[in-house]
């Protein structure tokens, strides 16, 4: 079975890195976009599964790039985790509306947990 294909979309370098090594360590397939243009340009050319998606960025919002991802017919299906500081109930249910298959406050999960999380989102079909 191929590597399970995961794009982790951040302006931090140092969460980008840190997430890239923990997935890659487990056998998956890691790409990473340091802001909304360069997630949506990689989402075409990578297709990935699965997104981890921040969705403070500079440039284009994360729940922009949500919203263009759910309504593009060949990047609909993908599996997309808002992974973010925002712990507020308004910003969860602005993520389920635009379409977000989980939510992630990173704040409040390990590495292991949000490793188990992407895992379970993964194996939902």
């Amino acid at each position: 079975m191929a590597a399970a294909k995961i794009l982790i979309v951040d302006d931090d370098p140092a969460i980008r890195e840190l997430y890239e090594t923990g997935f890659k360590q487990i056998g998956f397939d890691v790409q990473t976009a340091v802001n909304g243009e360069d997630a949506l340009s990689k989402t075409i050319s990578f297709k990935p599964e699965i997104m981890l998606l921040d969705i403070m960025m500079p440039e284009i919002h994360g729940l922009h790039v949500l919203d263009i991802i759910k309504a593009t017919p060949e990047s609909k299906d993908l599996k997309v985790i808002v992974f973010t500081a925002l712990s507020d109930e308004e910003a969860r249910k602005k993520a389920e509306d635009f379409g977000a298959d989980g939510y992630i406050v990173k704040s409040q999960k390990t590495m292991a947990e949000v490793i188990n999380y992407v895992q379970e989102i993964l194996n939902k079909q």
